[in-house]
């Protein structure tokens, strides 16, 4: 028969045991997360990559933060070597942004990181927009006159960026000649360097359009909006973000109206619908491989976590002018195993696109 000390002392064990339970810390309880962001700061990437991080630390875990860390150069290359060459496989640095996967299919210039030894957190799309000087000769007043211009003038953050990517490949297909200017390390660059004349024309994403242009160079006419370029799905039909005006077109729909109701055709398409399914996502959050799992699968829970947090829908939705439209981990893995099983036709176009000009 039990006394009342016995109890009182197993009363104490017991508690003891719930206190220690209740108070076990988890992994990230009270750590940074250091959040790379391959693009510069004040652009898309780092604003919407600065509003989903704030939300996702919450489910991280108690007194978790997550900082960002901007590395810009080589259109996002220079960001991606950081994390799989420095980072400690730790569970502590993440990237968010662009996979960069045309830069380790081509082989490019500094590219050092391999994809095979990264794994995606969770990524989700977004869009692009095309647009120029109104006034670059002979003048842009409609859309189609872009085809008049003898030598445009693009900008762009460098050869493997979907900025610079979007730029660029349009007008290859178009056979409208171009100088490419690249190094400019953001959006807000970017900005800049059109108002300034610098260039006559840039693309930017869907969250540039809504910061820097869509009520000031595009409103007052100083810049005339061209195409958009989005996601082409499993369809084979290209998404409609819905923040575009009504009269400004996906470019596949540019080219048939410019060409007398047929698309185009060739190595360049091949390129320009490889581009559309795997560089529409640039809101990704990669992590080296050799984290531990479980660290791995604490992000990807607080990633998914995040999704459905009401306060983060509202704020993203607020800021993209769209619902959030997100994958996690095995849901888009296929970002990082199948971007390499790439048809001859589109690696001859990638080819042509980053062929020097002699």
């Amino acid at each position: 028969m039990l006394n009342s000390k016995t109890l009182l002392l197993a009363a104490g064990a017991v508690g003891m045991m719930a206190s220690a339970t209740s108070s076990q810390a988890g992994f990230y309880d009270g750590k940074d997360v250091t959040v790379i962001i391959n693009a510069g700061a004040g652009g898309g990437l780092t604003r919407t990559g600065r509003l989903f991080t704030n939300h996702m630390k919450k489910h991280l875990g108690k007194g978790a933060n997550m900082v960002i860390k901007n590395i810009a150069g080589a259109g996002g290359v220079k960001g991606m070597n950081f994390m799989a060459e420095k980072a400690k496989p730790n569970g502590l640095t993440v990237l968010w942004g662009t996979a960069q996967q045309m830069a380790q299919i081509l082989k490019l210039p500094g590219v050092r990181f391999n994809l095979s030894k990264i794994a995606v957190i969770g990524a989700g799309g977004s869009s692009y927009l095309s647009l120029a000087r109104s006034n670059f000769k002979p003048g842009i007043k409609q859309a189609s006159d872009l085809l008049k211009v003898k030598k445009m003038i693009v900008g762009g953050r460098g050869t493997s960026d979907g900025l610079g990517i979007f730029a660029r490949l349009p007008l290859q297909i178009l056979g409208v000649d171009y100088r490419y200017v690249p190094g400019y390390r953001g959006q807000p660059k970017l900005n800049a360097a059109i108002r300034a004349k610098e260039i006559g024309l840039l693309t930017t994403g869907g969250i540039g359009y809504i910061v820097f242009y869509k009520d000031t160079i595009l409103k007052s006419g100083e810049a005339k909006a061209l195409y958009y370029h989005s996601a082409l799905g499993a369809d084979g039909k290209f998404a409609d973000p819905g923040i575009y005006p009504k009269d400004v077109k996906h470019f596949a729909e540019f080219y048939k109206d410019t060409h007398g109701g047929k698309l185009p055709t060739g190595p360049l398409w091949e390129a320009y619908k490889w581009f559309s399914k795997f560089n529409s996502r640039p809101f990704g959050i990669y992590a080296r491989k050799d984290n531990p799992p479980e660290r791995i699968a604490e992000l990807r829970a607080a990633f998914k976590k995040t999704l459905s947090d009401p306060d983060f829908i509202a704020a993203w939705t607020k800021m993209v002018r769209s619902a959030p439209d997100f994958g996690v981990g095995k849901e888009v893995s296929w970002l990082l195993t199948d971007f390499n099983k790439v048809s001859p036709g589109a690696l001859a176009g990638m080819k042509q696109l980053t062929a020097r000009k002699k």
